[in-house]
């Protein structure tokens, strides 16, 4: 059943606020406890904040969801993204909203800043972008209370789950004991070591293809099991039915040997296992390798997203040998070095615009997959300004220049000093803002 487009979006301004909050809420504490380190390649806080001016000043993100909601529901989307080695997760769905929120108030921070240094005829968040906010968080409710088997709107249990328990059971049989193979917990620490790094370089420093989900329990074991899944290890060929080799210009002489990899864990004596909005695993012990008693490797069959169909038709899952560990290894380091001497030599504004690229595009791209839309638009608009090419999209290419040099200097926009500010005053005047008059 398509999503009705007219009906998104009716939501009143007291709902539209109650979402914002929420989301303010929950991620407080997320992002204080985030280590701002910056990448001694990429200038990622330049490119979160170029990209979000463009999420929501453009209309980019709303023009497009559009589009896709006119072809399909958030709530199939959100359905259909209940397995393992799902392109869209937990992650996905709380950038879907954070992001824009993220561009809507560096715009109200701005205007606001106008409006106090006595400029005339300004409207801090006209009726028009309004209704955009209200049609994207509309989306946005609809997503993760369909993904998340308790229904909730965002992580504050601690937990992420999305599989069923007959899903679980399934895998049972295919999970090995390691508790005394000091060897393969070695090389699986080595691999998920040496992966990680290579995602980070590969997606510009950031977390995209990586999730990690859980905990969930396999019946009469008290024993917690858990999934860390490594997405897009093949950059610049087709992923999920669509062409990405315009927007990722990784080119790899040995590329991976599989498409994707999810190991599952189960542990012994941990004193914490904890989820957050971004799909990350705080967990006490902190190194659980020791902890670990079983693990599964498998890898999931890659088919066009429109063809997914829930729960019938969600794609193979291949279980795999740890003999695949030792390939994963040497993949996963060749790849880092060839990449990093490749990136090294890379413009700045070529780093930057990836990175941009990559967060303006990634969750529309794969939403625009599923819709069977992702030719209907061009996704390599930020190589194209990269390159000094028309940007064969609606984009202004030169307010993209005037965002790239506003925050030049000082990488982060000023109104991200409001996320600092204590949870009493948040409730009353969230970092996001309400909707202003």
């Amino acid at each position: 059943m398509l999503s009705d487009v007219y009906a998104l979006g009716e939501i009143s301004d007291e709902e539209t606020n109650d979402l914002i909050l929420s989301l303010c809420k929950s991620l407080h504490s997320t992002f204080l406890s985030r280590e701002v380190v910056e990448s001694r390649l990429f200038p990622v806080s330049h490119y979160i904040h170029v990209s979000c001016y463009i999420l929501y000043d453009q209309s980019y993100q709303y023009n497009i969801l559009k589009k896709i909601a006119s072809k399909i529901s958030p709530e199939e989307i959100a359905r259909r993204s209940k397995t393992l080695g799902s392109p869209l997760n937990q992650l996905s769905f709380c950038s879907f909203a954070m992001l824009y929120l993220h561009g809507r108030a560096e715009v109200i921070y701005d205007n606001l800043i106008k409006k106090m240094k006595g400029e005339t005829n300004i409207v801090v968040e006209p009726e028009t972008k309004k209704k955009e906010t209200k049609f994207v968080l509309d989306f946005w409710k609809r997503l993760s209370p369909n993904y998340l088997n308790d229904g909730s709107l965002t992580i504050d249990n601690n937990k992420i789950t999305f599989l069923s328990d007959d899903y679980i059971d399934n895998l049972k049989d295919q999970m090995i004991p390691i508790s005394d193979n000091k060897e393969i917990i070695k090389k699986l620490k080595q691999t998920i070591a040496q992966l990680t790094i290579f995602n980070f370089l590969s997606q510009a420093d950031c977390r995209i293809g990586i999730s990690e989900h859980g905990p969930y329990y396999f019946e009469g074991n008290p024993e917690p099991l858990i999934f860390k899944e490594f997405n897009y290890l093949k950059p610049s060929v087709e992923c999920f039915g669509i062409d990405i080799s315009g927007y990722i210009p990784h080119k790899l002489t040995n590329p991976c040997p599989i498409p994707n990899v999810i190991f599952g864990m189960t542990l012994k004596d941990m004193n914490k296992l904890e989820f957050n909005n971004w799909g990350t695993l705080i967990a006490d012990p902190a190194d659980f390798t020791s902890n670990i008693t079983s693990i599964g490797i498998w890898t999931k069959e890659q088919i066009h997203m429109k063809r997914f169909c829930y729960p019938d038709n969600m794609r193979n899952l291949k279980p795999l040998s740890p003999n695949i560990l030792d390939k994963l290894i040497e993949f996963a380091k060749n790849g880092t070095k060839e990449l990093y001497i490749n990136v090294s030599k890379w413009s700045y504004i070529k780093k930057l615009m990836l990175g941009v690229g990559i967060y303006a595009n990634s969750v529309l791209a794969l939403c625009a997959g599923y819709a069977g839309l992702e030719n209907d638009f061009n996704w390599s608009w930020a190589l194209d300004y990269t390159e000094d090419n028309p940007l064969k999209i609606y984009l202004d290419k030169e307010k993209i220049r005037w965002y790239i040099e506003k925050l030049e200097k000082t990488q982060i926009h000023p109104f991200i000093a409001r996320i600092g500010r204590s949870l009493n005053r948040q409730k009353r005047d969230p970092f996001y803002y309400f909707l202003q008059d």
